[in-house]
């Protein structure tokens, strides 16, 4: 079906997309930088690029912002994707407030510009707006709103900062502003389109978190939440094809696999992303320091130490190579994440202090994220190292993409999606899951052969910038954004959703359309019996008897 002009001529205008995320984002260069954040950017990022309007409202994740912050609101929020600091013009921040005192009618209007994310002041003042002063790379404008937990999760100020920027559609990026976008979009009074980014299987982390508290108390919590996005939203993003398959089978239970979607593609893959900036080597932050030489081949971790974090055969294997190669050092930097995991390190930590290799260990915690790509370019392998887990199997690895755009050999256990994507492109290396002898193994052959390490590399780098950058790896989500649609099934009543005694209605009514099937078809058969297994004169009388029923059918 061809385009009409007025379709051509909406596909060519700017849309002005309202996005639900997490804080700090990459550029922001906060002390911690979660995968969530990284995610928001990848998603938003190539949008500015491509001209669209975004009004972005994100959830300030609390262990990365100080513990008296309080919303802050950036009418025109302007920065440079270098990585480093965004700058701030006169018409961009709005008042840092508190949740109880804000007004947000007059609050987002507002041009007087104090606090920029994380406390970093602004150039308020000027008669115009102040370029990106000494960073470098491209400059990005847009509505930047970074919300603590009361304003992130009250629907009056999502929704009057919606009404506001009047949106052509709304994206939540990550699971948890996914979660508050399906609440937004439910109050709406008209719809809007409504893409919903999954970013990892939930329901497998929450397995995973039951497992660690060793209570099943959460699973309730996360489905809840799961099936609010998934019967809201009118198409989604998974990390991986093994997410988006485990997405079908959860649409399919949500009712959302019905006669109205026959055909129509309800997810797209996203996987984790790279910007196309390069790292900079700054400073000297490994070598000759903390008894490490140039000599020394260092094992480098970097982010948090997660649930799925399988520290037990990091733990064993590093302690099994350093026994054979004494100039095996393990450095890392990044810790314990207070909302999801906060006994993983830790444990890690006592393992280490017991060890007699304790030398050999360079624990940095979490340092600032400006500082974190110099280990990249001193180390030389990063390793990463997961649990067989479903949460594992089913998501990917934001810091493995880190890695390769930094130039940084990459060791890791095969497990996810990417990892596999990378052993059979030869990007990096892997070993066997949970196998601590695999993977001293590997850790010792690599740092026999340099050369190796060197080649792989620089395979990697090339890799993951071809296949993997923000531009590529979004390219569906642009084209929906081009020209938002709901899905097929939106307002439709859908036939699973019914409530318990409408459902039992429907039980009632289909239990009896069968059993009128089953005495048809009983009749049926002694029908045929008697046509079979009597005498002439029966048989005739049975086929007379089978007429007489079809007739009366007709």
């Amino acid at each position: 079906m061809e385009e009409t002009a007025a379709e051509k001529t909406d596909l060519l205008r700017p849309k002005r997309i309202f996005l639900l995320g997490m804080s700090p984002m990459p550029f922001e260069n906060d002390r911690k930088v979660y995968g969530t954040g990284i995610r928001t950017w990848q998603l938003a990022e190539p949008l500015i690029s491509k001209g669209h309007k975004l009004c972005v409202c994100n959830y300030a994740i609390p262990s990365a912002y100080p513990e008296d912050f309080s919303s802050q609101f950036f009418k025109d929020f302007r920065g440079c994707s270098s990585g480093k600091n965004g700058t701030y013009g006169k018409n961009s921040p709005g008042e840092k407030v508190g949740h109880s005192e804000i007004n947000i009618a007059e609050e987002i209007n507002s041009t007087v510009g104090k606090n920029g994310p994380g406390g970093k002041g602004d150039k308020a003042g000027h008669s115009e707006m102040d370029g990106p002063g000494e960073t470098s790379g491209p400059v990005f404008g847009f509505e930047y709103n970074i919300l603590a937990k009361p304003d992130f999760e009250n629907l009056q100020t999502l929704s009057l900062l919606l009404k506001e920027f009047n949106p052509d559609c709304i994206i939540g990026a990550t699971f948890y502003p996914a979660r508050m976008a399906a609440r937004l979009v439910n109050s709406l009074e008209k719809g809007v389109p409504f893409w919903a980014d999954l970013f990892g299987h939930v329901m497998a982390e929450a397995q995973a978190r039951a497992f660690m508290d060793d209570d099943d108390g959460c699973l309730f919590h996360y489905w809840n939440s799961e099936y609010a996005i998934i019967t809201s939203a009118d198409i989604f993003s998974c990390v991986s094809k093994r997410q988006e398959y485990a997405l079908v089978g959860e649409l399919g239970a949500a009712g959302r696999l019905n006669k109205y979607t026959s055909g129509y593609d309800f997810s797209t893959v996203i996987p984790c992303g790279m910007p196309q900036a390069d790292f900079e080597h700054k400073k000297n932050v490994i070598r000759g320091l903390n008894g490490i030489s140039d000599e020394d081949f260092v094992v480098l971790w970097t982010g948090g130490y997660n649930t799925w974090t399988d520290v037990d055969t990091l733990f064993k294997g590093l302690e099994i190579a350093i026994s054979s190669n004494s100039r095996i050092k393990f450095v890392s930097t990044g810790g314990e994440i207070p909302e999801q995991d906060i006994n993983t390190y830790p444990r890690f930590l006592e393992m280490i202090a017991d060890s007699k290799f304790k030398d050999n260990f360079v624990m940095n915690g979490w340092i600032a994220g400006e500082d974190v790509p110099n280990y990249y370019f001193e180390a030389d392998i990063g390793i990463n190292i997961d649990k067989n887990i479903y949460e594992v199997k089913l998501g990917s690895k934001s810091r493995i993409l880190d890695w390769m755009r930094a130039g940084l050999c990459v060791l890791s256990s095969n497990v996810c999606e990417l990892t596999e994507i990378m052993q059979n492109e030869r990007a990096g290396y892997t070993f066997l899951p949970q196998d601590p002898n695999d993977l001293a193994e590997k850790i010792l052959y690599l740092a026999s052969d340099p050369e190796a390490v060197k080649n792989t590399a620089e395979l990697g780098r090339q890799f993951g910038m071809e296949n993997f950058n923000f531009n590529v790896s979004t390219k569906k989500l642009q084209d929906w954004a081009n020209m938002p649609v709901f899905s097929p099934d939106c307002g439709k009543t859908r036939q699973l959703l019914f409530d318990r005694e409408e459902a039992l209605k429907n039980l009632d009514s289909i239990s009896q359309k069968q059993a009128e099937m089953i005495s048809a078809r009983d009749e049926r058969i002694i029908e045929l019996e008697g046509v079979l297994k009597k005498g002439p004169a029966y048989r005739i009388y049975g086929y007379f008897k089978i007429l007489k029923r079809k007739l009366l059918k007709k």
